[in-house]
C-alpha cells in the first residue's frame, strides 16, 4: 500500500512539475516584450472607434471541364457602429441602416447571423468564424443563364442557406518586432517596416442546402456538373498552414500590410443529388487566409481599412469540379486613443 502511494505521489509530482514548467513557458510567451523602436504599445490606453463593415459568406460552384462557374453571393448591407478596446477587452456594436442596405429588388434579401472573432496575442493569433446565411443571388447571371431572370437583374435564391463554423490557430514567429494588432485593433502602432513567418492549424465545417437544385434550369450549359442536380453539399477538413505577413511603413505614420497563409489538408466531402443518393469522398484540399490593412496614424487619431478573408477550395465527388467557399470581413475604421489617468482593473476575479 505504501509503495503504491509512493508511486502515485511520484507520478503526480512529475505531472505537476511538467505542467508547471509548461505553464511557465506559456506565460513567458504571452509576456514577450516588444522592441519599442518597432512597436508602440498603447494597450493601456482606451481606444474608441466608429466603423463601417461588411461581413460575407459566398460560394463558387466550379466545373473546370466545362469552364463554367456559378457565383452565389449574399446581399447583406454594411454595418455601421461604435466600439472600443482596452487591454485585452474589445467590444463592437453596430446595425445596418436603410441607406447601407442593397436593393432587394435586384439582389434579393439575405438573412444572416455572423460571428467572427480574432484573438491577437503576442505569440499566437486565433481566428474564429461562425455564420448562418440564407438568401443568395447569382452575381454572374448574365454570363451563365439563357436570357435575363424575370423581374430582376440577377437570379435570386432565397431558399439557399449556408452554415459554417471553425477556427485557425497560428504561431507568430517574430512577435517582438511585428504587431498583428496594429492594423485591426489600433491599440498598437507599427513604426518601422517588419515582417514575420507564421505556422498553424485549421479546423472547419461548412454546409449548404436549398429547396431545389443549386443549378438553375435556365443554365446555358446543360453539361455542367455532368448534368447532376444537387440541393445539398457539405465538407469538414483539418489543415496545416504556413505563411508570411509584412507591414511596410512610411515615416512612421502611413502603413500598408499584407499577410497570406496557405494550407494543405484533408477532409470528407458530401454531395446530395435530388435523386436521394449521397455522394461521399475523402479528398485533400487547400485553403487561403488573407489579411490586408492600410492606414495613417496621427498623434492620437487613426484612419484606415482592413480585410480578413478566408476561403477553402475543395473537390467534389463529380470529376473536374470543386466548390470554393469564402467568408470574411471588410472594415473601415476611425479610431481615437485616450490616455487614462489611472489603470482600470478589468479582471472580475480580482474585484473581490
Amino acid at each position: 500500500m505504501f509503495k503504491r502511494g509512493l508511486f502515485l505521489l511520484i507520478i503526480f509530482s512529475g505531472v505537476f512539475i511538467s505542467t508547471s514548467k509548461g505553464l511557465d513557458r506559456f506565460n513567458k510567451l504571452l509576456s514577450i516584450k516588444t522592441d519599442s523602436s518597432y512597436i508602440q504599445n498603447n494597450q493601456h490606453d482606451l481606444i474608441l472607434r466608429i466603423y463601417a463593415s461588411q461581413k460575407y459568406s459566398a460560394q463558387k460552384i466550379l466545373d473546370l471541364d466545362q469552364k463554367t462557374t456559378l457565383n452565389y453571393r449574399p446581399s447583406n448591407g454594411y454595418v455601421v457602429g461604435l466600439g472600443f478596446n482596452y487591454k485585452f477587452l474589445g467590444v463592437n456594436i453596430g446595425t445596418v441602416f436603410p441607406f447601407a442596405q442593397p436593393d432587394i429588388t435586384r439582389y434579393g434579401k439575405t438573412k444572416y447571423l455572423d460571428f467572427q472573432s480574432h484573438l491577437y496575442l503576442r505569440f499566437l493569433t486565433v481566428d474564429f468564424y461562425s455564420g448562418y446565411y440564407k438568401g443568395l443571388y447569382l452575381s454572374n447571371s448574365a454570363e451563365v443563364l439563357n436570357g435575363r431572370p424575370s423581374g430582376s437583374d440577377f437570379y435570386t435564391r432565397g431558399d439557399i442557406s449556408t452554415t459554417s463554423g471553425g477556427f485557425g490557430v497560428y504561431a507568430n514567429l517574430n512577435p517582438s518586432k511585428y504587431s498583428v494588432r496594429a492594423p485591426f485593433l489600433q491599440n498598437e502602432w507599427q513604426k518601422r517596416s517588419a515582417g514575420q513567418p507564421m505556422l498553424g492549424v485549421e479546423l472547419y465545417w461548412v454546409g449548404s442546402a436549398a429547396d431545389s437544385s443549386f443549378i438553375p434550369s435556365q443554365l446555358s450549359n446543360p453539361l455542367f456538373f455532368d448534368g447532376i442536380n444537387f440541393n445539398k453539399w457539405r465538407f469538414y477538413s483539418v489543415n496545416l498552414t504556413g505563411g508570411y505577413s509584412y507591414t511596410f511603413v512610411i515615416r512612421k505614420r502611413f502603413f500598408m500590410m499584407a499577410g497570406l497563409n496557405g494550407s494543405l489538408g484533408i477532409g470528407e466531402y458530401q454531395l446530395s443529388p435530388l435523386t436521394g443518393a449521397k455522394m461521399n469522398r475523402v479528398y485533400p484540399n487547400v485553403s487561403v487566409n488573407q489579411k490586408l490593412g492600410i492606414g495613417y496614424h496621427f498623434d492620437r487619431l487613426f484612419v484606415g481599412m482592413s480585410l480578413a478573408n478566408f476561403q477553402y477550395l475543395t473537390p467534389t465527388p463529380v470529376k473536374q469540379t470543386s466548390i470554393r467557399w469564402q467568408t470574411g470581413n471588410l472594415r473601415f475604421n476611425i479610431a481615437y486613443r485616450i490616455s487614462l489617468k489611472r489603470d482600470i482593473e478589468i479582471r472580475p476575479w480580482k474585484w473581490f
